[in-house]
């Protein structure tokens, strides 16, 4: 199933949301996510 995000998540990828399974609610839903989790800001960034 293909299902758009566009959200700033660690499951979004490219538009698309990459969680392959249901899981637990984040707990701090967005929109009509239950699954938000904030992106990790280190894995983000480029090494120096």
């Amino acid at each position: 199933m293909i299902i758009p995000c566009s959200e700033k998540c660690a499951y979004e990828k490219e538009g698309l949301c990459t969680l392959k399974h249901a899981t637990y609610s984040s707990g701090t839903p967005l929109k009509d996510c239950p699954y938000y989790k904030e992106k990790n800001k280190n894995k983000d960034k480029a090494p120096k």
